[in-house]
């Protein structure tokens, strides 16, 4: 093993490497707007989306340009510490997967592909992940892969508001850099600071109204990187606290994605046990941020609001990676549960209200009419 890495020779390759993948990140923008538009990689309202025009949607690889730049770069700066790391199986696996996931990502973004065929191709890259060393020791491999193949779609599912998406992926990966500097996880650190950098650039361009969209390609990207580093930032704490800080760190859009598959799973009981089992990885605009938005006005407010419970469930996470308490953690994963009910509860219950309200508006102007046609 080599030696570790001093931290403090890393306060300026962190800083480099967050503003060079900013910079890329933003500065590549016109030339992935040409791309998107000449393969028409484009998003059309419906479906998931809520914007109401067509938006390009090959914004990942502005993010991936911003990641990549913003990791090598710094990297060269301490190279002749860096060299045994950067060439070891564990990072080549996790390079090799994370181009795989990208790739796929983008060839989604271009000519669609079905879920099934995005899941195998996660799941390999997974694999090779565990095959590197990346894994919850006694939690085994499969459930590993389960974490990583789960938070990059996560993450994906939550790219349904201008500017969300890349916004919580930023706030995680910022936690996560701070518990990788206390762990001394050198490699963790300049990731997650390339990938803060690379999120908040494409923010200049994604924020609403949105000039472009990450896609695929950037969502299953981000969420595939922070689903390994989040292991990898753990993996020295106690087994238990292991599992807990990634839970954590992640708890909204893991929580909100494991609530909304069991809806589905249990809306329709008469359907097959097959059937019912399929409907849980079909998309639709039942997360935590559509209800929010069909129940509020202002998308930019409820995407700030999301914003602050991150936050603070990522603090949660780092109070327990400090504390190395499994009891706290376990007891903020059940407080991270009932945050995100209750959040989904306040959007259905506002969104009955609007409804019914509307529907009473309706009934009233329909006697009206009766009354004045009866009365002519």
């Amino acid at each position: 093993m080599p030696p570790p890495i001093p931290m403090i020779e890393l306060v300026l390759p962190v800083l480099l490497g967050a503003l060079v993948a900013g910079a890329t990140a933003s500065l590549v923008f016109p030339l992935v707007n040409r791309i998107a538009m000449a393969v028409r990689a484009v998003d059309y309202p419906g479906g998931r989306r809520l914007q109401r025009e067509a938006i390009p949607r090959m914004g990942g690889i502005a993010i991936a340009a911003g990641i990549a730049t913003g990791t090598f770069l710094p990297s060269l700066m301490i190279w002749h510490r860096w060299v045994e790391r950067a060439t070891s199986v564990q990072s080549s696996l996790l390079f090799l997967g994370t181009v795989l996931v990208f790739l796929i990502g983008l060839a989604d973004d271009v000519i669609g592909l079905s879920c099934i065929q995005r899941f195998l191709v996660q799941i390999v890259a997974a694999v090779g992940v565990v095959y590197g060393g990346v894994d919850l020791g006694f939690w085994g491999g499969f459930v590993t892969v389960v974490w990583i193949v789960g938070v990059t779609n996560a993450i994906n599912l939550l790219d349904g508001l201008d500017g969300l998406a890349g916004g919580v992926a930023a706030i995680i990966a910022t936690s996560l850099l701070i518990f990788a500097w206390i762990q001394a996880n050198a490699l963790t650190v300049l990731l997650m600071s390339a990938i803060v950098g690379a999120c908040l650039g494409f923010l200049r361009h994604n924020w609403a109204p949105a000039k472009i969209y990450m896609g695929d390609s950037g969502s299953l990207t981000l969420g595939f990187l922070l689903a390994v580093m989040s292991l990898r930032a753990s993996m020295k704490g106690a087994a238990t606290v292991a599992i807990l800080v990634p839970i954590l760190a992640l708890g909204l859009p893991v929580i909100d994605t494991l609530l909304v598959m069991a809806v589905r799973f249990i809306e329709k009981p008469q359907g097959s046990l097959l059937r019912r089992f399929a409907r849980m990885f079909q998309a639709d605009r039942n997360h935590v941020h559509h209800l929010m938005t069909r129940a509020a006005p202002g998308r930019k407010q409820i995407v700030l609001v999301i914003y602050f419970v991150a936050a603070c469930f990522c603090a949660m996470a780092l109070v327990v990676a400090v504390s190395r308490s499994a009891a706290l953690g376990s007891a903020l994963v059940v407080v991270e549960f009932l945050v995100v009910l209750l959040m989904r509860n306040l959007g259905l219950r506002r969104e009955a209200r609007i409804l019914s309200l509307q529907h009473r508006q309706q009934v009233r102007q329909g006697f009206m009419a009766g009354a004045q046609r009866t009365a002519g």
